[in-house]
């Protein structure tokens, strides 16, 4: 007689690679499985291991893509082992189940730094401490480097290259009298690839200090 039997599908554990915050939508890879029986239409879901709902399957071609981008941050996970299904279409609806381990691959990110506001009095000698830029980065272990692109007139203010830390370098700019407040750009720029940068307004105001009349000796 005619073997009418349904056999189960067949699916292996199989890897993927993709890289860390890629869009919605994104093309990971196609999950490869079969059937031993002829003319059987199989379909596909995820049923454990899909963590925040990283990804998703197309239940008839198999293709899996990103659905939940902010999953994918290489910083909190570097890799998803999702248990995929692959169901028959024969009797009794057979499936059988396999791992596909999705690794994430490291993205260089740009520095973090937001706008921010010291206050120093006016006159205040060089080399005081005016404060010290708050910046960080995304990606674990990088160095930054911090330094001032625009806004620092007569030369004012220094930035320490590595601490982020503002002094006074001119004392004679610091007058009251003429300006009260400098606007600083600041950059923060990482050490990973491309020396990524971040850019903010570091505004440093200055306070009135009351100073001693002027007379001098008159005949």
């Amino acid at each position: 007689g005619s073997q009418t039997n349904n056999n189960p599908p067949v699916i292996t554990n199989q890897n993927f690679s993709i890289a860390e915050n890629s869009a919605n939508g994104t093309s990971i890879g196609t999950v490869l499985a079969s059937d031993p029986d002829a003319g059987q239409t199989l379909s596909y879901s995820i049923i454990a291991g899909n963590t925040s709902n990283a990804f998703a399957i197309n239940s008839v071609s198999g293709n899996l893509t990103v659905n939940n981008s902010n999953a994918l941050n290489y910083e909190n996970i570097t890799t998803f082992g999702l248990t995929v299904r692959v169901q028959d279409n024969g009797q009794g609806n057979l499936f059988s189940q396999a791992t596909v381990t999705v690794n994430l691959t490291n993205v260089n990110e740009n520095p973090v730094i937001n706008n921010q506001a010291f206050t120093i009095a006016e006159n205040s000698a060089n080399g005081s401490s005016v404060g010290t830029v708050v910046a960080s980065d995304p990606d674990a272990g990088q160095t930054l480097t911090y330094s001032i692109t625009a806004g620092n007139t007569s030369n004012a203010f220094a930035i320490n290259s590595s601490t982020g830390a503002i002094t006074v370098n001119n004392t004679a700019a610091l007058n009251y009298e003429s300006i009260t407040s400098f606007g600083l750009t600041v950059r923060a720029q990482d050490n990973g690839t491309g020396n990524l940068f971040s850019q903010a307004t570091v505004t440093v105001n200055l306070t009135n200090v009351n100073e001693n009349p002027v007379i001098n000796n008159q005949a």
